[in-house]
């Protein structure tokens, strides 16, 4: 099971999460997880569910959701990265 208490993931857990992914573990609903990621997205990384596109598709980064778990902040992912 993927836990969100360690910073340092075993190495079976991928580093991007898909949005239906970061909702379950949010506990939330995949509506609302794609509604704070387009959140984010149109107030310029400040609000919602950090991030970033590749491709077409969203992914957010386990790192960044860790973050806002823990302290409640959104980070913008075009400023900052993990801290090692």
């Amino acid at each position: 099971m993927t836990t969100l208490d360690s910073v340092h993931r075993p190495s079976h857990e991928p580093a991007l999460l898909t949005v239906t992914e970061a909702a379950g573990e949010l506990r939330i609903g995949r509506t609302l997880a794609y509604q704070l990621a387009r959140q984010y997205l149109a107030t310029g990384e400040r609000e919602g569910l950090p991030v970033i596109r590749v491709g077409t598709n969203l992914r957010v980064p386990r790192w960044a959701l860790v973050e806002l778990v823990h302290t409640g902040r959104t980070v913008s992912l075009h400023e900052a990265g993990p801290s090692a």
